[in-house]
C-alpha cells in the first residue's frame, strides 16, 4: 500500500531556512537527506499528530512513503528516513490570513471563543489547502490511500475529489452545540469531500450523529509507541532534577502541553494553590503556530500564567520547563507523583496514556476525551471541566493512592501503536476497495 499523509505541522522542523543552509553547504540536491545536515539545522517534531504519524510510518509496512506540510522558508523536498517529504511555501500575508482562519476553528472548537468568518481569511485557508492538495496530486498515480489530518486541511478532499480515496482524522473536539450554524455546517459539507472520516472520541462521533450528517465515520483513540517511552537513567533524572529545582521530597504534578489558553494551565496554577506543598511542573512551550506562524499566543500566554502564579503568592511551586528533549520529558514522568490534563475541552490528550506507561495515577478533566478511559479511583480521577475546587480535591487524593497507575499501565494498551494499526489498516482498505468499485 501507498501512502500519502497531509498535516499542518511537518515531521520535521527547520532551524534555518532554505536560503540560509544554502549559504551554509553551498549548493543543496532536492530533495535534501536529512542525513547530509547537521542536527542543529533541524529537529524532528516531539508531540501531537506530527509524533502519531511518524510513529505509524516507522511501524507499518506501506510501500512508498510521502507527506505534505506546510513549511514556509523550508526546503521544497526533503528525505527523512524513507519518507519523501514535501513542504507548502506562503508569503506571509495570505499565512497570516490563513493562521487566523484556522485559529477561528479551533478556538470555537475548544469553546474559547466566538469566530465570525471573514471572507479573504477563508481564501487564505483554501490557497493553502489548494497548494497541499496540489503536492499530493503530483503522485496520485501510485497513491493507494490520502491521509489527511485535522482541522488545517478540510478542503483537501473536496479538492482531491474522485482521484483516490482520501481519509481524514479529525483530532480535536466536535461537539456541534459549541459551533456557529455556520461553521457547523462548512465543518459537515467539509467532511462529506471524505471517503471515512476518523473521530477520536464516542464524543465527537455521537456529535457528528446528531448532525445527521452523510458522513462514513469511524471511531479511534489516538495511539502512542510506547518503545518512545523508555526509563531514564538515575544521572539522567538527578540531572533534571537540578535544572528544575525538584528534589526527592517533593510532591510533584505533571501538566505536559503547549503554552495555550486551551490547555487551562491557569486551572491548574489555581488548584495547586490550594494544594499545599505540592510542585506544579508545566512542560512545554509554543506550538508550530507560535513558532512559525507569526502568532505569539505561546509567550503572551506563559506571561500571564507567571502573573497569576505571583498573584496566589505560588511562584516558588510553579516550574515552567519550556521546551524539553525525550529524554527530559520522559525524566519528568519518572519523578512526577501526579499526571494533570486541566483542559476545559480538548480532542483527547494522549499525555494521560504517557503518564500510564509510567505507571502514574492521572486526574483528569471531563472535558478531556482521554476521560472516556479514566476509571474513577481506578487508574485515575476525573473532574468536571473547569472546576478547580475538585481538580485540587482529585489531586490529593491521587497523591494518597500511587497504585492507580498499575491498572492505568493496562488501560493505556488500548492506546499503543501496535493494538491500533490493525484498525486503521481496516480504514485504508475499505476506501480503496469502495473506490474501485465506483
Amino acid at each position: 500500500m501507498n501512502i500519502s499523509i497531509n498535516s499542518q505541522t511537518p515531521p520535521v522542523r527547520f532551524t534555518l531556512t532554505y536560503k540560509d543552509l544554502i549559504e551554509k553547504y553551498g549548493n543543496l540536491e532536492v530533495p535534501v537527506g536529512l542525513s547530509f545536515l547537521s542536527r542543529e539545522d533541524y529537529h524532528v517534531s516531539v508531540g501531537g499528530v506530527s509524533k502519531m504519524m511518524i510513529n505509524l510510518l516507522e511501524r507499518s509496512c506501506f510501500n512508498k512513503k510521502r507527506w505534505v506540510s506546510l513549511g514556509p522558508g523550508y526546503p521544497p523536498e526533503v528525505i527523512m528516513n524513507g519518507v519523501e517529504l514535501s513542504f507548502v511555501n506562503m508569503d506571509p500575508k495570505p499565512l497570516s490570513l490563513y493562521t487566523k482562519f484556522k485559529e477561528g476553528i479551533y478556538n470555537e472548537s475548544h469553546d474559547v471563543s466566538k469566530y465570525q468568518i471573514e471572507g479573504a481569511e477563508y481564501i487564505a485557508y483554501v490557497e493553502y489547502n489548494w497548494k497541499s492538495a496540489q503536492k499530493l496530486l503530483e503522485h496520485y498515480n501510485d497513491t493507494d490511500v490520502f491521509f489527511i489530518n485535522d482541522f488545517q486541511q478540510l478542503v483537501v478532499g473536496g479538492i482531491i475529489g474522485p482521484s483516490a480515496p482520501a481519509v481524514l482524522w479529525y483530532h480535536i473536539p466536535f461537539v456541534p452545540e459549541n459551533l456557529s450554524h455556520r461553521l457547523r455546517e462548512f465543518l459537515i459539507r467539509s467532511f462529506e469531500g471524505f471517503d471515512t472520516v476518523i473521530m477520536s472520541t464516542k464524543r465527537d462521533i455521537e456529535g457528528l450523529v446528531r448532525t445527521g450528517a452523510k458522513v462514513k465515520a469511524k471511531q479511534i483513540y489516538p495511539f502512542i509507541d510506547p518503545r518512545n517511552y523508555s526509563r531514564q537513567s538515575r544521572d539522567t533524572e538527578e540531572r533534571v532534577r537540578e535544572k528544575f529545582g525538584l528534589t526527592h521530597d517533593d510532591k510533584v504534578v505533571l501538566v505536559v502541553a503547549r503554552m495555550d489558553p486551551m490547555k487551562s494551565q491557569d486551572l491548574a496554577i489555581q488548584a495547586i494553590s490550594k494544594v499545599e506543598g505540592a510542585k506544579l511542573v508545566l512542560a512545554g512551550n509554543g506550538s508550530f503556530t507560535s513558532k512559525t506562524l507569526g502568532n505569539n499566543k505561546a509567550g503572551i500566554w506563559a506571561k500571564k500564567l507567571k502573573a497569576m502564579a505571583d498573584e496566589l503568592k505560588v511562584s516558588d511551586r510553579v516550574i515552567f520547563t519550556g521546551y524539553v528533549d525525550d529524554d527530559e520529558l520522559n525524566a519528568l514522568y519518572q519523578i512526577a507523583d501526579v499526571i494533570l490534563l486541566p483542559s476545559k475541552l480538548e480532542g483527547f490528550g494522549l499525555v494521560v496514556v504517557e503518564g500510564w506507561v509510567f505507571e502514574k495515577p492521572v486526574v483528569v478533566s471531563k472535558g478531556a476525551g482521554a476521560s472516556e478511559l479514566v476509571i474513577d479511583g481506578g487508574n485515575g480521577y476525573t473532574f468536571p471541566s473547569g472546576n478547580v475546587d475538585e481538580m485540587a480535591e482529585k489531586i490529593k487524593s491521587a497523591l494518597k493512592n500511587d497504585k492507580l497507575g498499575s491498572l492505568g499501565k493496562e488501560t493505556a494498551k488500548k492506546c499503543y501503536i501496535d493494538n491500533v494499526i490493525p484498525e486503521l489498516t481496516e480504514v485504508f482498505q475499505e476506501a480503496i476497495d469502495e473506490y474501485k468499485k465506483t
